[in-house]
């Protein structure tokens, strides 16, 4: 059997996820990385992205996360995160509405801050629906 370690994903919200693992895959702001059992410490920033995680039974989990932090101290790895879903949480529906109307927002012009939280929500509605889509 594989070495696993311990991960939890946090939002404000709950802990959306907590459980042993054998490895995860992210993307961080400085690039793409994975964690094994035993890795170095870490702290690092991640960007909206997907999360892939193989969990001691070695079944995959994808979880979408809205920007946050991992740090990997003694074979725990935390996440905390603005937001998390995973595959089958995604309320295509009003995700589909908020890219709509972020779109909406990008494109009609504005102040360069509601461009930019625009495209903060243009964002994580393409990660979201790239998750439910697979």
């Amino acid at each position: 059997m594989a070495k696993t370690f311990k991960l939890e994903i946090i939002t404000p919200e709950k802990v959306v996820y907590s459980d042993s693992v054998q490895s995860i895959s992210a993307d961080g702001t400085e690039g793409s990385f994975g964690v094994l059992a035993d890795h170095a410490p870490l702290i690092t920033e991640l960007k909206t992205s997907i999360l892939t995680v193989n969990d001691a039974n070695n079944k995959t989990i994808r979880l979408a996360l809205d920007r946050g932090f991992l740090e990997v101290m003694a074979n725990n790895v935390v996440v905390l995160s603005d937001a998390c879903v995973t595959e089958g949480d995604v309320n295509v529906e009003k995700v589909s509405a908020e890219k709509d109307a972020a779109e909406k927002t990008l494109s009609s012009g504005g102040s360069a801050e509601e461009k930019e939280k625009a495209q903060a929500i243009l964002t994580r509605a393409n990660t979201w629906l790239k998750l439910a889509n697979k």
